[in-house]
């Protein structure tokens, strides 16, 4: 499958007739979240960079710190963008992995679907790799609800706001995950539970 990812990766390069467009985005916060699951522990940063042709191909990299902030995950993907009916469709290859720590990577075909007022997304894990799905939601405007279940790691709830500050975006956030057995009172008055992160797209 990382041959497909090479040979994706050069077919964009080689298509110079399709225009380009180059973004990116750098963040921190309190906590570094993935699929409901905390990564950091703590203050924690990330970056990533998306490369897309007006053909609909698109590539990307991305890194987040881990526990110790020189431990990173890292993620690569290519995958292709559509629209079906009224409906934002994507598919892409994604190679995870880590520097740093002693963790194995792994592979994934994802696929993304966006209506009007929710979304779904489902992550196929190879080689045994654990399957994701999520359900995430805007209609309710005054917050963003978000339903996710990761075969590695169990079931999660978040709700969560985001707003522009500072030429950037802020987001404030509440994750539930099963592994917390905490009474509701509790967990509504644990910070470990909240999470503000502070990102800067370009």
């Amino acid at each position: 499958m990382k041959n497909l990812f090479t040979i994706m990766i050069a077919t964009m390069l080689s298509v110079p007739a399709f225009a380009a467009d180059f973004n990116g985005k750098v963040g921190i916060a309190s906590d570094n979240i993935f699929r409901g699951v905390n990564m950091s522990d703590g203050f924690g940063y990330s970056a990533q960079g998306n490369l897309s042709l007006d053909n609909g191909i698109f590539a990307g990299a991305s890194v987040m710190s881990l526990d110790e902030n020189s431990d990173l995950m890292t993620t690569m993907l290519v995958g292709y963008g559509f629209d079906l009916g009224g409906v934002n469709l994507n598919v892409a290859y994604v190679d995870r992995g880590f520097q740093g720590v002693d963790i194995d990577g792994w592979e994934e075909l994802n696929v993304r679907a966006d209506f009007d007022l929710f979304g779904v997304y489902y992550s196929k894990g190879l080689d045994d790799a654990g399957d994701f799905y999520k359900v995430d939601s805007s209609a309710l405007k005054v917050v963003d609800v978000a339903y996710g279940d990761w075969d590695n790691a169990g079931s999660f709830w978040e709700v969560s706001k985001s707003f522009d500050l500072a030429a950037g975006s802020v987001k404030v956030g509440y994750i539930d995950h099963e592994s917390n057995d905490e009474d509701f009172s509790d967990k509504i008055t644990d910070v470990d539970n909240f999470y503000v992160g502070y990102s800067y797209s370009f």
